[in-house]
C-alpha cells in the first residue's frame, strides 16, 4: 500500500514538475510580472510540499522494513527488494534536496 501511496505521488508530481513548475519558471524568466511570479511561487510553495510527502512516506516504509533490512532467513528477492528501496530513498532525497535547498532557493533569489 505505502509503495502504490510513493508512487502515485511521485508520479503526479513528476507530471506536475514537467508540464507546470517548470514552464511556469520560464514563462517568469521571460516575463517577469507580478502575476507570473506570484503562480511560480505558489506551484514551487506545492512542491515542496509534495516533497515533505513523499519524504514521510519512504521514512514510514524504512520503518515498517526496519531500516530496510531483511529477515535473516530472506531469500534473494526479498533482499533485492530491500536493497533497491533504500536506493530509491536516497535518490528521492538528493532529488529533494536539489530542488528544495539549491534550485528552488536560486530561482526565487535571482527575482529578488
Amino acid at each position: 500500500k505505502l509503495f502504490n501511496e510513493l508512487k502515485t505521488e511521485l508520479e503526479q508530481h513528476m507530471m506536475k514538475e514537467e508540464t507546470k513548475a517548470f514552464p511556469l519558471i520560464l514563462q517568469f524568466e521571460q516575463h517577469p510580472t507580478s502575476e507570473n511570479e506570484k503562480a511560480m511561487k505558489q506551484v514551487i510553495q506545492e512542491l515542496v510540499s509534495e516533497h515533505d510527502a513523499a519524504g514521510d512516506i519512504i521514512k514510514e516504509i524504512r520503518e515498517i522494513t526496519n531500516d530496510f533490512t531483511p529477515p535473516a532467513d530472506a531469500c534473494g528477492t526479498y533482499r533485492l527488494v530491500y536493497n533497491r528501496l533504500e536506493a530509491l530513498e536516497s535518490d528521492l532525497f538528493e532529488h529533494i534536496h536539489l530542488e528544495n535547498n539549491i534550485l528552488f532557493p536560486r530561482i526565487l533569489e535571482e527575482k529578488n
